[in-house]
């Protein structure tokens, strides 16, 4: 299950929440002062992939720099 931030559209402050993927997010409430209808924020997440792809790429274009 991913994490989802919010930010309340009274306090303005931001919480976590875990939640399904297609799991409704229109009954969850602000933990701090209690406003419903929390707005969805757009989270970035982290991933190695690219770093592997390049460790990947310079390992086969100058392997003598990993020996």
């Amino acid at each position: 299950m991913p994490i989802y931030e919010f930010q309340c559209r009274k306090c303005q402050r931001e919480f976590e929440r875990l939640l399904k993927v297609d799991e409704d997010y229109t009954g969850l409430a602000c933990p701090h002062c209690g406003e419903p209808k929390p707005k969805k924020l757009v989270s970035g997440f982290r991933t190695n992939a690219w770093s592997n792809f390049l460790d990947t790429m310079e390992k086969k274009v100058n392997p003598q720099k990993f020996k």
